[in-house]
């Protein structure tokens, strides 16, 4: 990793921080070493009648395509919906008069 960002290993291990060179490692995972040229040759052997696609012949465009298919697909994992954006949007608690404890407080005025 030193090498392809351009210092010396020892100024990478006694300068960088943890946080930042995992997001070094994830930027090479997403964009691998030599995929740029990789493509330059995958278009270059298309215009000679190659029909393979990229992925089978470049791992690294492999990487990018695998990458560019877990971006396109929304996580099922993480919650959604109204209710929870409500509950993002409330700071320091909910700002509503209501309170479930004093009902009749609730009740609206022009019923009574």
């Amino acid at each position: 990793m030193a090498y392809n960002l351009g210092i010396p290993a020892y100024q990478l291990y006694a300068e960088m921080p943890y946080t930042e060179l995992l997001k070094w490692v994830e930027f090479f995972n997403r964009r691998p070493v030599g995929w740029r040229e990789d493509q330059r040759t995958y278009l270059y052997l298309r215009t000679q009648g190659v029909k393979e696609k990229s992925e089978d012949l470049f791992p690294t465009l492999g990487l990018m395509a695998k990458n560019r298919e877990n971006l396109q697909v929304p996580d099922k994992a993480v919650p959604k919906g109204t209710v929870l954006e409500m509950m993002i949007k409330a700071r320091n608690g909910d700002t509503s008069d209501w309170n479930p404890i004093q009902g009749e407080n609730n009740v609206d005025k022009s019923q009574r």
